[in-house]
């Protein structure tokens, strides 16, 4: 399997991702467990910075935010100094829009693999939003924390549930549209604070089987 290093002379990072979106195997089912399993497979050996993905991707600016929809960004978080982590750069799918933020799921907190089986599940809430008129943006996910709490297989969700504050977002978030989702769950875009991923994932576990 090709090493993909990220380079400007390799093309822009649309460019790559596109590449990985077109080389799942055509015979799998859209968003079936195989092909999420494929995704986190592509992607294990790409280099990738959330500042050069940031630049260069052709992802548009998000005029709102939207529940049921995902978004990455650049994040200043408020209680730092206290956290004993937090990640720089979120992917997150909102759940439920509050009073000056909202909260909702940052994929980055879990290992890939346990990624894979929450967007499978996640999956299952797929809408579509008739009020939206671009087509790509119809597909939304609507669920909320009291559910994901009540299913078992929802489990993997618990490191990764937290609050945002809108004004604590650095810049302009992307709005991520669905034909993406898979890809951009998987890609290791994190930027950990305070302590490596390796950390974070073992103290993610144990809050899941806690």
């Amino acid at each position: 399997m090709e090493n993909y290093s990220f380079r400007k002379n390799r093309g822009s990072i649309q460019s790559l991702i596109e590449r990985l979106e077109a080389e799942t195997p055509s015979e799998l089912e859209a968003r079936s467990l195989e092909s999420l399993r494929w995704f986190q497979q592509r992607v294990k050996t790409l280099r990738l910075t959330s500042e050069s993905f940031y630049r260069q991707t052709s992802l548009r600016k998000a005029r709102r935010y939207l529940e049921g929809r995902m978004y990455c960004f650049f994040y200043d978080a408020k209680t730092k100094k206290d956290l004993p982590y937090w990640d720089k750069f979120p992917v997150v799918l909102i759940l439920d829009l509050h009073q000056g933020g909202f909260t909702g799921l940052n994929f980055h907190y879990i290992p890939p693999r346990y990624r894979v089986r929450l967007l499978y599940e996640l999956y299952k809430f797929i809408r579509l939003d008739d009020d939206t008129r671009e087509v790509d943006m119809k597909p939304h996910i609507r669920i909320r924390y009291e559910m994901l709490r009540g299913l078992s297989k929802m489990r993997f969700f618990k490191p990764c549930f937290k609050r945002y504050i809108t004004t604590h977002i650095e810049g302009r978030a992307l709005e991520i549209t669905p034909d993406h989702w898979d890809t951009m769950v998987m890609l290791p875009l994190a930027d950990w604070q305070k302590k490596h991923a390796r950390e974070v994932y073992t103290e993610s576990i144990k809050t899941i089987n806690g």
